[in-house]
């Protein structure tokens, strides 16, 4: 009697997840829709989407207290592991169970990453003249000077040298860089590889003294770094990863191709 009540609130649970991601997932596309189309009122998305991750959350936190038994005799030391992921680690990082907090969260830097490439995309500043990069490098180098510069000299240099004489093709790779890494982080397509490149791009934005919403969106995309495995399982992830698996463990697709090898290696030296 107890183990069915339990079953029936862990399904009450991922039902209403599933609703959060589904109204998260609905109201980020009407906000995208509503920033591109250049329109000035407000149509609530960030504070909706604070609202459902703070319900998520919960939902989530209600979720672990259920499976951390579970999850806790799972994380046992083995004779050659050192350090064991701990059960909370493990839910929310690598549990398909957080999949719909994790959908929430992608959803805001998704949509941030893309509206702010399409419109460098649409822009023909942004075009291969090279012009609104020019202008932010000239407006960056002069932050590296004085008695407490906001930009290093290091990083002074390489955007002297190195970005402003390559003016046009920076401009279209990081236009269409923020383009491609909002598509991956939206639809859940590598999600952590797409994460860890809008990292990057929020570092260098940070390091040409740019601050903006750069930290914010930066800390949240290491989150979705570090929940690769399962923070894009509520998207295309779902397939891609169990499709191309890792470097250490292949996936389907590299685990046939390898049993046909094999199967062929053996076949020959038999005969």
């Amino acid at each position: 009697m107890e183990t069915q009540r339990a079953r029936e609130r862990t399904d009450a649970i991922r039902w209403a997840s599933l609703a959060i991601a589904i109204l998260a997932a609905a109201w980020t596309l009407f906000h995208i829709i509503w920033t591109l189309s250049n329109h000035i009122a407000d149509d609530y998305w960030g504070i909706a989407l604070l609202v459902l991750f703070i319900l998520a959350l919960a939902l989530a936190v209600a979720q672990f207290a259920q499976e951390r038994t579970t999850l806790a005799g799972t994380g046992k030391r083995a004779d050659n592991e050192t350090f064991p992921e701990p059960a909370i680690s493990k839910f929310f990082l690598a549990s398909t169970s957080a999949s719909a907090m994790w959908l929430v969260v992608r959803m805001n830097v998704g949509a941030e990453w893309f509206t702010a490439g399409w419109e460098k995309v649409a822009s023909p500043a942004w075009g291969t003249s090279g012009k609104a990069l020019k202008g932010f490098v000239a407006a960056a180098l002069v932050k590296s000077s004085g008695p407490n510069p906001a930009v290093q000299g290091w990083y002074a240099w390489f955007l002297q040298h190195v970005v402003l004489p390559n003016a046009g093709l920076f401009s279209v790779l990081v236009s269409w860089g923020e383009v491609l890494v909002g598509v991956g982080i939206l639809v859940g397509a590598l999600t952590g590889i797409a994460a860890g490149f809008g990292v990057l791009m929020n570092f260098n934005y940070l390091l040409a003294g740019t601050v903006s919403i750069n930290p914010i969106i930066g800390m949240f995309g290491l989150f979705l770094v570090i929940s690769w495995r399962v923070c894009g399982w509520l998207g295309l992830d779902r397939i891609l990863l169990p499709a191309l698996g890792l470097p250490w463990k292949p996936g389907a697709l590299f685990q046939s191709s390898r049993t046909i090898s094999t199967t062929q290696r053996q076949t020959r030296y038999s005969s």
